[in-house]
C-alpha cells in the first residue's frame, strides 16, 4: 500500500526477555481512525512509541516502517518524522513546558523548525476548543482539562499527516470527557490526519463507530508476544 499515510509490518520490541509487543500489519490511509482498545499492560503505548519512532525496534525479520513516504530505518527519515507537519501526539498527561505560556508552547514544534503557524487554523484550533483567553497564562494556572485542549492545539497545530493519541481524555472529569473526544475528531478530520488512538474509553462517543485494530497474546519459545495488526506464526525476533 505505496499510498498509506502510515505503513507498518512486522515492527516490535522486546520489553523483557521473555515479552515482546509487535505490530504486524499497520496501513492508514489520510483521514482515516484506528482504535487500538486492549486491555492494559498489552503495550498501546509501546505501539505509538514505535510508530512515532521514539522506541527504537529491535530487529524483526521482513519489517518495515514508513510514515507519510518517510522510512524510519534511515536517518533521514527519523529526521523528517519528527517534524510537526508529519507527526503529532498527545499524551495521557500534557507534557506542557511550565515556564512557557500556553501560546508558546503551543508553538513550540514549530517554532523549533522555524515554521510559523497558519493564522486562521491557529485561531479556529484555539478558538473550537476554547483556550482563546488562557494563551498568556502559564500551564500551573490553568486547568488540567484545559492544559489538555493546550496540548491537543499544539498537536494539530502544523496539520500533521499522522496524529498519535494517548489516553487523551482519561485525565479529565467525565463531564468533559465526550466534549473533548468530539473536538479532537473533528479536528483531525479538519486537518486531514490519520489518527491512531489508544484509549480504554472508545466503546461509546465520538469514536463509538472508529475501526479497531486487531490485538492477540500467544507464546512461543518462552516468550509471550502481544500483536496487534494480525498473529504472527513464528518467531521474527532474530
Amino acid at each position: 500500500m505505496t499510498d498509506a499515510v502510515l505503513h507498518i509490518r512486522n515492527l516490535g520490541v522486546r520489553l523483557a526477555h521473555d515479552f515482546a509487543v509487535v505490530i504486524e500489519t499497520m496501513n492508514l490511509q489520510r483521514g482515516e481512525t484506528l482504535i487500538l482498545d486492549a486491555v492494559s499492560g498489552t503495550g498501546k503505548s509501546t505501539v505509538l512509541g514505535l510508530i512515532s519512532g521514539a522506541i527504537a525496534p529491535d530487529d524483526f525479520a521482513d519489517c518495515d516502517h514508513r510514515v507519510a513516504g518517510h522510512d524510519l530505518f534511515t536517518p533521514q527519515g527519523r529526521a523528517a518524522v519528527a517534524a510537526p507537519d508529519v507527526m503529532g501526539f498527545v499524551l495521557q498527561t500534557n507534557a506542557l513546558i511550565p515556564y512557557l505560556s500556553i501560546q508558546e508552547n503551543i508553538r513550540l514544534p514549530l517554532a523549533i523548525k522555524g515554521h510559523t503557524p497558519d493564522q486562521d487554523w491557529h485561531d479556529h484550533l484555539i478558538a473550537a476548543l476554547g483556550i482563546s483567553g488562557l494563551l498568556a497564562r502559564k500551564p500551573a494556572q490553568i486547568s488540567v482539562g484545559q492544559r489538555q485542549r493546550a496540548s491537543i492545539a499544539r498537536a494539530l497545530l502544523a496539520r500533521p499527516r499522522v496524529l498519535l493519541l494517548d489516553e487523551p481524555v482519561s485525565a479529565l472529569d467525565p463531564a468533559n470527557v465526550a466534549q473533548v473526544e468530539q473536538l479532537i475528531a473533528i479536528l483531525a478530520q479538519e486537518a486531514g490526519s490519520a489518527v491512531v488512538l489508544a484509549s480504554h474509553q472508545s466503546q461509546s462517543g465520538a469514536f463509538e463507530d472508529a475501526r479497531r485494530g486487531t490485538h492477540s497474546v500467544f507464546s512461543h519459545q518462552q516468550v509471550t508476544y502481544s500483536v496487534f495488526g494480525g498473529s504472527l506464526t513464528q518467531e521474527r525476533a532474530a
